[in-house]
This record gives structure tokens, sequence and C-alpha cells, in this order.
């Protein structure tokens, strides 16, 4: 579907999602409004999986958790969700290992199971955007390429791994603009980590990201990288615990958050 088709609510695409007539990426839908990478694991996991994602803000940023376990609603987000089937496509990871991808969880869910919702890098696209880039790689529709850089989070129980990265290629003066954004805005995902040589931070080959496609660029430009919450995807892959549904890359959960709503305080 045509992400500038006339849906332009939020609960529109939920709705659209949940009935089955979409199950693509959201990547520009509703620009402004905030997209979520979302975790599900049993309770067990949930309180080190938590303090991780606190303890590792900048790459976790963390929005909203289940009131209760087996509770399938993130109200905080939007009234009507329903996290079993209001995500185009979930992942099911057993220890570990991915194993399916469906397009809801309503035979899966279970009653001690616990939401987590991380806002993704898309709303400082939207930032981006308003401070004036309008090149492809800084638009909300774009996918971006990320790694798995050297960049190690802080570990919290089985909870460890390298922080993953977003690359968007800028010039020296976008640079400095950007990280002005950043800044003034203080939504997650902001400020950049590294720019200049990607060896430093352990990526040996722009051309080969671990997720999302490759991109090319001028001369005159050089990489620029972010933290992501993909982040918390690789923690639980090396966390191993006997159950876990994530969202596909780049199918994400569409909130009725507004993006500026996020500013870190």
């Amino acid at each position: 579907m045509d992400p500038k088709a006339s849906l332009t609510a939020p609960n529109a695409i939920r709705e659209m999602i949940r009935a089955g007539d979409y199950s693509g990426p959201t990547n520009g839908f509703v620009p402004g409004f905030t997209q979520c990478n979302i975790v599900i694991l049993p309770k067990v996991y949930a309180f080190d999986f938590q303090k991780y994602c606190l303890q590792n803000h900048d790459c976790c940023p963390l929005l909203a958790t289940s009131v209760t376990a087996g509770d399938h609603h993130l109200d905080a987000l939007g009234g009507n969700i329903d996290i079993r089937s209001d995500i185009p496509k979930y992942r099911i990871l057993r220890d570990g290992q991915l194993i399916d991808e469906v397009n809801n969880i309503h035979q899966l869910w279970r009653e001690d199971f616990v939401t987590f919702a991380l806002a993704s890098y898309v709303a400082f696209d939207y930032v981006l955007h308003s401070f004036g880039f309008t090149h492809s790689t800084t638009s909300p529709a774009h996918t971006l390429p990320m790694y798995i850089s050297n960049i190690p989070s802080l570990p919290v129980g089985p909870f460890a791994g390298d922080k993953v990265v977003c690359l968007r290629p800028m010039d020296t003066q976008e640079i400095i603009k950007a990280i002005q954004a950043g800044s003034i805005s203080r939504v997650p995902h902001g400020i950049p980590v590294h720019f200049g040589d990607p060896s430093q931070i352990g990526i040996r080959n722009l051309s080969k990201p671990n997720f999302g496609e490759p991109i090319f660029f001028q001369e005159d430009k050089q990489p620029v990288f972010w933290t992501t919450s993909l982040t918390a995807h690789l923690a639980i892959t090396r966390a191993a615990p006997e159950l876990c549904i994530i969202n596909s890359p780049q199918h994400m959960l569409v909130t009725d958050r507004p993006d500026m709503d996020l500013l870190i305080q």
C-alpha cells in the first residue's frame, strides 16, 4: 500500500492492519506520530529487561509497558491498541532463534506476557525534515541501513550485547545541523554516537548492513551513526528466553502519540 494513501489517522492504520488488509512495512505512514518497536516477554524476564532498557536509554528508549502481565493493551500509546493484532508482522523467537513470522499472535498469547514499546529512529527523521533536511535518507518513508557496532550496551541479567546503529550520510554542515536538531528537539535517537571512519566502531563494510538496505553516497558526505532500538532485539537473541515475540524490522506499532511528545526531559 502506498504510504501516501488517505489513511492519515494512526487508529485507521491499526484497524486496517488488525483486519488483515495490510501486512507490509509501516515506514512513511502518518508522519509525525510515533512508531514503536515491540518486545513481548514472559514475566520472569520482565524486570531484567525493563532495567536493561533504562540502563541503555540512548538505544532502548522505553515508552510504555503493560500495566499488568497478560494485558494486551497499551493505553499510554493509543486507546484501542491490541498488541496481538495491530502490528503487520511479528517474529516468534524460541531460545533466541527465529522460528516463524506471523500476522497476529492471538493463538500464541499467554497470561504471563509483558509488552514493552520502544521508540524507533523514525521520530528523528520527522525532526530532520522539520529542520529542512530533504534528501531520501532522512525521509520517514526510507529504510535506513543498520549495523551491529562494537559499542557495548550495559548488561543487565541475561540481557547484553553491542549496540545497533543506523547510518545517515551527511556533509560537515549537515552534521552540525543534525546535532543542533537533536539537541533542540531532544527526541530519542537524536544525537549521533559516531561519524567518520566506520571501522572505529567495528563496521567493516558499509555495503553489507546487518539490517535494512545499503545506500550509496557522494564523496562529499561522510557516514554518521545513531543508535537504534534494534539493540534490544539483539540483546534478546543473546539472552535466549524460552519464548519471545518481537515486531519484524520496519513493521512497527503505529501509535496515537505525536513524535514531539517524546522530548527527553
